[in-house]
């Protein structure tokens, strides 16, 4: 574990932020020595984004083998199928754009003409529009869905001050803690990034 970080979530609350080496091959050892690090907070469940992966490959993970080992009943999140329907083909409809320009640029010889400059502002543009749709998909429609499912598991517990681990993205972890923030959230909760885990 290279990194830990305390933040405060509200008055009397903490959420933990923990990250692995990034080149690092996470093996079931692996979780389990980050869940032992952590067997002394009395954990009451753990959210997972499985971003593009299904439940059926993520009950094959060493992530899901180990939090059934300790105990921890867990709670996965996916995009709804409609929203990653309408997001996944505009996503491919723009890269679509991109590679046919990029092709056509490549295959250019005279790089400087007008119609080579025409090219690279339309190239620019597109690969402006994936960044700013996948961003979006990110930092919105991603992290509403995470606090949406947060708040649905939270709700009908008798203790809301109690501790919770979510995995997911690195990029979705503070617009998450701003949304639980604003939404009164008392529970704790320990964040770490699910990508060495479920890839």
């Amino acid at each position: 574990m290279n990194n830990i970080m305390f933040e405060t979530l509200a008055d009397n609350n903490f959420s933990v932020y923990m990250i692995q080496e990034k080149d690092e091959k996470v093996k079931e050892d692996d979780v389990e020595r980050i869940l032992e690090n952590i067997k002394d907070i009395s954990i009451n469940f753990a959210t997972i984004d499985l971003g593009h992966m299904n439940l059926r490959e993520f009950n094959e993970t060493a992530l899901s083998k180990v939090l059934r080992k300790f105990g921890i009943p867990y709670f996965t999140i996916q995009l709804p199928h409609y929203v990653k329907g309408h997001y996944s083909s505009q996503l491919s409809e723009i890269q679509n754009k991109y590679n046919e320009l990029k092709s056509t640029y490549d295959s250019l010889k005279d790089k400087n003409a007008p119609s080579a400059q025409e090219l690279c502002y339309l190239i620019q543009y597109y690969s402006t529009e994936l960044k700013e749709l996948n961003h979006y998909i990110s930092k919105q429609v991603r992290t509403s869905a995470v606090t949406k499912r947060i708040l649905e598991v939270i709700k009908d517990r008798p203790d809301e001050d109690m501790t919770f681990i979510h995995f997911g993205e690195e990029n979705t972890f503070v617009e998450i803690m701003k949304e639980l923030k604003e939404l009164n959230v008392k529970s704790n909760v320990i964040f770490i990034q699910s990508s060495r885990f479920i890839n």
